[in-house]
């Protein structure tokens, strides 16, 4: 980490934010070994610039940043006081209004804008929707002829 505001963290000096990669194989694994550091970001003030300065998503982090212990830069774990505006601030993007753009805004570590928030419900609307619409199991009859 780099910046004044390392020095002040309540991480400061502390190991076990992050784990060799020969010591996971997976999201479970990382909350086993990492769960019990998390508290520590509980009460820092600095979760966002910790975040804007380790960029989680883009780089593909695994360990703990602001709050949140990231797998392959996707968020796996959070603590209960984090709140969406500690993450970047979203993009314009080509894929906006839609589920991929969503899914683009988490990607890159920063908050989902309404337009995509909006297009998320409606696929998933949708898709439940179709799921209702989908025929219960069929029911061959192999009766000898």
């Amino acid at each position: 980490m780099s910046g004044g505001w390392t020095l002040r963290a309540p991480c400061r000096g502390q190991d076990g934010f992050t784990v060799n990669e020969d010591d996971w194989t997976n999201g479970g694994d990382l909350k086993r070994l990492l769960g019990p550091q998390l508290a520590t970001c509980g009460p820092c003030p600095y979760r966002a610039v910790c975040i804007a300065t380790v960029k989680p998503a883009q780089a593909k982090f695994d360990g703990i940043a602001g709050g949140r212990l990231w797998c392959n830069g996707e968020v796996i774990a959070v603590l209960d006081d984090v709140f969406e505006g500690e993450l970047a601030e979203p993009k314009l993007r080509a894929s906006c209004g839609t589920e991929a753009g969503a899914k683009d805004h988490k990607r890159h570590g920063e908050r989902v804008c309404p337009s995509c928030r909006q297009g998320a419900r409606e696929m998933a609307a949708r898709r439940k929707t179709d799921k209702a619409k989908e025929p219960g199991q069929l029911q061959l009859d192999f009766g000898t002829t």
